[in-house]
């Protein structure tokens, strides 16, 4: 009796055994039935080894140098296609954007703790609809005096420092500047960002994005995706894994929708929380709103909006200020390191800043920066931060310039790979604005430049960004020259966290700038 139990055990082990074989061995088999190349999977982990190795960013880049521009590789258990096919990118983005409209999941992102970014179908078009007009043409105006005065302090902060003759880590000051400006727009909160190192604000963010790219949960969940149920369903002992801050900043803005709430519909506060709060008394009428924001024919929906739950606004919240934070301050940076390394380039932007830009910076004066837009543009192309959270899934099966897409591929929009293509950029790794003269941008080759996406899911918060780049920059340039600092690694090494990113600091020597006081005269 008993040697019967242990064979039908042994039996059904045995059966298990071999189903969950020829599972992995066919699941891990399907980008070579699909003749897609890419590097060897694992049976158990598909190509996590050299993900943990060599980090999600550097992996990338390697298999993109050695397969092409559309290749296959598995992050733990999920298939994902890579592509930097500008052909491919136009339908999966644009052309056919309906079909692929959920981005592909990620690991340690639960749906509904990260708003916009993750949300999909009817809850995405309510969120898109109601968000959109925090960023119109009005409401960046509306903001400009908190970005001006945010940069003040950045300038003064620079300033000081300056007289030291001490070199400065400019991606710690950008992070300081965009946390303030992010926290004072979004939120209507005063913080200590840029001049105390200690702001809990601050330092929890930062600690946050640490342990994002330090986490050991991260790789099971990646090898073992049903694993991620488990890690969810202990987010009140969350601390456990080292991941405390995510709950601090949600306490925080709880707190704040409270304070706001208590504030009423009637307030002369305009931010984000407000918007979100009150639709009604906030949303814009639709037939006010700017051509350019409905350029990309976005599925916006003019309905009446109800209220947001408190749930949906932290959720919102969280994905402007993460998304927001990370990747603006290492722009910033990068665009500084660039200018700092190219003095030609820094002195024209100068010449261009002094002539275009009143005393008073204003909405309009920034817009006519011409060839800051060039030298803007450049860095994004150099360092799309973007770069891994452009991502696709299908919903049903394409064939898109011979390549079979099935139902529920993801698919990631290898943007770097894209802007350092020799193929469609001349010396792609050197910096030249020029690329982006009135003269060369009509040369580009269409969607191979896509530094915040495309199509209906391409970055909500881009007119906002640039312009608190502007602001930051126009105010830091009037007043400072950039030089390179002796101690500082060329190239600047990068990390992958969500963003792509400056792994360490990023010095810069900042002096202040002797001007000439010229004087208008109207005779001549």
């Amino acid at each position: 009796m008993i040697f019967s139990i242990c064979l039908a055990l042994a039996c059904c082990l045995t059966t298990l055994v071999l189903f969950l074989y020829w599972h992995l061995k066919r699941h891990f088999s399907l980008f070579e039935r699909l003749n897609i190349p890419g590097p060897k999977p694992s049976l158990l982990v598909g190509n996590l080894w050299e993900i943990m190795e060599k980090g999600q960013f550097q992996a990338a880049v390697d298999w993109g140098h050695q397969y092409g521009r559309v290749f296959g590789y598995y992050e733990g258990y999920t298939p994902v296609l890579s592509v930097s096919d500008p052909v491919i990118l136009r339908e999966v983005l644009v052309k056919d954007a309906a079909n692929f409209m959920t981005r592909k999941p990620f690991p340690m992102a639960p749906r509904k703790a990260l708003g916009l970014f993750l949300e999909n179908g009817h809850q995405w078009r309510r969120s898109r609809s109601l968000l959109t007009p925090a960023f119109s043409s009005g409401k960046l105006k509306q903001m400009m005096p908190i970005m001006q005065n945010s940069a003040d302090i950045l300038v003064d902060t620079l300033g000081r420092l300056s007289n030291k003759e001490k070199s400065v880590d400019v991606y710690s000051a950008f992070q300081g500047l965009t946390l303030d400006v992010i926290g004072r727009c979004a939120f209507g909160l005063q913080t200590e960002a840029q001049t105390d190192e200690k702001d809990e604000f601050l330092t929890s963010i930062r600690s946050l994005f640490q342990t994002m790219s330090t986490t050991i949960i991260l790789p099971l969940v990646m090898a073992v995706p049903f694993l991620a149920h488990f890690v969810f369903a202990l987010k009140n002992v969350v601390f456990l894994f080292g991941m405390n801050p995510v709950v601090w900043l949600r306490l925080k803005l709880k707190e704040i929708i409270q304070i706001r709430k208590s504030m009423g519909p009637n307030s002369k506060v305009v931010d984000l929380v407000q918007l979100m709060l009150f639709p009604s008394k906030t949303r814009l009428n639709k037939h006010n709103r700017q051509a350019e924001e409905d350029e990309q024919n976005e599925a916006v929906d003019t309905e009446q909006l109800a209220q947001m739950t408190e749930r949906e606004i932290v959720a919102q919240s969280m994905t402007f200020l993460l998304a927001g934070y990370e990747t603006t301050s290492a722009v910033l940076a990068f665009l500084s390191h660039a200018l700092a390394q190219t003095p030609d380039v820094q002195a024209r932007l100068q010449k261009e800043i002094d002539a275009r830009v009143g005393k008073e910076i204003n909405y309009e004066s920034v817009q006519n920066l011409t060839y800051f837009d060039m030298v803007f543009d450049e860095v994004c192309r150099l360092f799309p931060t973007a770069s891994q959270i452009v991502t696709r899934q299908a919903t049903e099966s394409r064939v898109i310039n011979g390549v079979t897409i099935p139902a529920g591929m993801n698919i990631h929009a290898n943007i770097w790979a894209l802007h350092h293509d020799p193929e469609f950029w001349t010396q792609p790794e050197v910096f030249d604005p020029e690329r982006f003269s009135a003269a060369n941008r009509d040369k580009i080759q269409p969607y191979t430049f896509l530094p915040f996406g495309s199509g209906p899911r391409k970055c909500i918060g881009m007119r906002f960004a640039i312009l608190e780049a502007k602001v930051a920059l126009v105010k830091l340039l009037r007043q400072f020259n950039l030089s390179l600092d002796h101690e500082q690694q060329e190239p600047i090494k990068l990390i992958g966290r969500g963003a792509i990113v400056p792994q360490n600091e990023v010095k810069v020597k900042v002096t202040k700038r002797t001007l000439r006081r010229l004087t208008n005269n109207r005779h001549g």
